[in-house]
Parts: structure tokens; C-alpha cells; sequence
């Protein structure tokens, strides 16, 4: 992925967010909201969970079509070639919208758990 900043957003932010468009309609009828809590490099994302879970994760540095040649799932690679596009999320529409969104960091902390080795 390089250098392309990857959104995210837990699926437990996009309710409350969901709602708010839903309680304003004539703000959001008939447009494209695209939702993200932040947006980061896989190397920002690695060394995120790095810190939470003190185990050592890396960027794979690895390309899509690389990935599919070395066995990947190609649903996955196309995924990662969409993100490469750079897809329109709005981050500051994101927290209007839920105020409580949660960026990456806070989200690594409250799910440690589960990334146990």
C-alpha cells in the first residue's frame, strides 16, 4: 500500500452515525457520505498495534498483484487496489456526525484482547 492513507472506523461508530443522517434527511438526501474515523498508512497502523499488543508487527510492503500471486484472496487484493484510488471519506463528517467515533488508537486499546497471541 505504500504510502496511501487507509481509512477506517469500527462498525460500533457507524450506528450513532447512521442515526444522525437519518435524523437529518434534508441535510444528506441524495448524497455520497463516505464515514471514516481516520486515516492512516499500514506502517502507522502496524505501529499502532505494535504499542497495544507489544508484539512486533510490520508492513508487508507487498503489492496487490504480488499478493494474489502468492496465494492471497483476491476479494483482498481488490480491496487493497480500491484503497490505492483513494476513496472520498470525510473524517471531519465522521465526528460531526458520532461525536464518540473512536480513532485507530482507542480502538486497539479497547479490543487488545482480542489480538492476543
Amino acid at each position: 500500500m505504500g504510502d496511501v492513507p487507509l481509512d477506517m472506523i469500527s462498525v460500533v461508530d457507524l450506528g450513532p452515525a447512521v442515526v444522525s443522517i437519518l435524523k437529518s434527511p434534508a441535510c444528506y438526501k441524495g448524497k455520497d457520505i463516505g464515514l471514516s474515523a481516520g486515516k492512516l498508512t499500514v506502517e502507522e497502523y502496524a505501529k499502532i498495534m505494535s504499542s497495544v499488543t507489544k508484539e512486533i508487527i510490520k508492513d508487508a510492503k507487498i503489492l496487490p498483484d504480488q499478493y494474489e500471486e502468492q496465494g492471497g484472496v483476491h476479494g483482498m487484493a481488490g480491496m487493497f487496489r480500491f484503497y490505492m484510488m483513494r476513496p472520498n471519506r470525510d473524517v471531519e463528517l465522521t465526528h460531526k456526525l458520532n461525536p464518540k467515533v473512536s480513532n485507530f488508537q482507542q480502538w486497539m486499546e479497547k479490543n487488545k484482547e482480542a489480538f492476543k497471541s
